[in-house]
């Protein structure tokens, strides 16, 4: 681990006057890089409240994109991997993303790769489980619009959610 433990004491010990220095930032990005992944902006972002100057965080990002520390499309190809194998909808993760700071040309490409029917099926699947644990009847109108606003609030849109809802009344 680049700076172990210590990290955050000599973040500390660094003057304002370095804060314009590249390699300062370089060192501070490396150390950020080293704890999570991050995006381009996410980065830059990080370094800006750490109180180095635009350029020293731009030049220390740009570095970064460089030597291939950095891949904004990875990234988002991995969280919304993850996301969707914990049962979260496009619509979440894109917000997710988007709150990284992962540009719209590699989330749209991420979603892109997402299969439409697989997502239905996390979402039916999501849907019986929520179902089963409420033990209520599906064909109640509360249970339904409970239901509907749970699968929502995890990402999924609104013909996703009335699908499953009508798959689910369907079956039971």
């Amino acid at each position: 681990m680049i700076g172990g433990g210590n990290a955050g004491r000599r973040e500390a010990s660094v003057t304002p006057a370095d804060r314009d220095s590249a390699v300062e930032a370089e060192e501070a990005a490396l150390r950020i890089l080293n704890g999570a992944a991050q995006s381009a902006a996410g980065l830059q972002r990080r370094l800006r409240r750490r109180g180095f100057t635009e350029e020293a965080a731009e030049r220390a990002t740009a570095a970064m994109l460089r030597f291939g520390y950095i891949d904004d499309t990875a990234l988002a190809q991995s969280i919304a991997g993850r996301r969707q194998r914990t049962g979260r909808g496009r619509v979440r993760v894109a917000a997710e993303l988007r709150a990284r700071g992962i540009d719209d040309q590699a989330i749209a490409a991420t979603l892109g790769d997402i299969d439409p029917d697989a997502e239905r099926t996390s979402a039916l699947e999501l849907g019986r489980r929520l179902a089963a644990r409420a033990s209520r009847d599906i064909a109640d109108r509360q249970s339904r619009q409970r239901l509907g606003g749970v699968l929502q609030r995890r990402g999924f849109d609104t013909d996703t959610v009335v699908w499953v809802l009508r798959e689910l009344e369907r079956e039971g």
